[in-house]
């Protein structure tokens, strides 16, 4: 049975559910569903989502929640206390992460540790520092993670961060991957956030060296998500240029089977 990943939002910290209407491109705030147990990210916007493809259910298999990092566009207190009340969930999270929940009856908390190989739930999970602000304080980690699924699949999961810090790199290195899932929030600007996100020039090197390196299977996927809405130009226009360095612009209900 083929693992699948299901993009419920692919939008960046400046789309609002008041641009729902008003953006044919309209992104929610970036979260993904793997194989229907696997939650990465409970931002706000993942409930709106499931009621737009008429799928009230689509969270009940839900067993384990992995948080990259507690930004708002990411991370969700009230998302996660509803997913708790219908059913028991592991949160693996930083510390910071964990006070804002607070303790609840039907929620585990697990503590990441960046580098440390963790099993979470059905796969084996390793956390890597993301090169964004949370990460510098010792409360607060922010996280690209690296899952091995249970059909043995590696995915490579990296929003929020730019560039790569160099133990994650390394880290990086000894797979060979499935699926690679990319910030790209800047889009082909100088915007101040380059610093902490990526652009699509940044993305172009960082590209090619992994294709280089063989970090990549044959029939693996690149994709490109976390898309600020007032740095890209339309989706249309945006994967054309992603595609050009074999690359898929990833949008609200794609899903990829590996």
């Amino acid at each position: 049975m083929a693992d699948r990943l299901l993009f419920l939002g692919t939008g960046a910290a400046d789309w609002k559910m008041e641009h729902k209407e008003t953006y044919p491109d309209f992104r929610r705030y970036s979260a993904a569903l793997v194989n229907d147990d696997l939650l990465i990210d409970c931002g706000p916007h993942i409930f709106d989502f499931a009621e737009s493809i008429g799928r009230p259910d689509l969270y009940d298999g839900v067993t384990d929640i992995l948080i990259t990092h507690g930004h708002r566009d990411h991370f969700c207190a009230e998302s996660v206390l509803k997913l708790a009340e219908k059913q028991t969930i592991s949160l693996y999270c930083d510390h910071e992460t964990r006070r804002k929940v607070g303790e609840h009856a039907n929620i585990r908390f697990v503590h990441l540790s960046a580098y440390k190989r963790k099993k979470v739930g059905r796969y084996h999970v390793v956390p890597l520092l993301a090169n964004h602000d949370a990460v510098t304080t010792q409360t607060k980690k922010a996280y690209h993670f690296i899952l091995q699924t249970p059909e043995k699949k590696e995915i490579f999961y990296g929003l929020d961060g730019a560039w790569f810090l160099r133990p994650s790199w390394q880290e990086m290195l000894k797979y060979q991957f499935d699926l690679m899932i990319f910030d790209c929030t800047v889009g082909d600007s100088d915007d101040w956030r380059l610093f902490e996100h990526n652009t699509i020039p940044m993305m172009r090197k960082m590209v090619a060296e992994i294709k280089e390196k063989g970090m990549i299977r044959d029939g693996g996927k690149l994709v490109a998500s976390h898309m600020a809405r007032t740095l890209h130009v339309s989706h249309a226009d945006t994967a054309r240029i992603l595609a050009q360095m074999d690359m898929i612009a990833a949008y609200d209900g794609m899903e990829i089977e590996m």
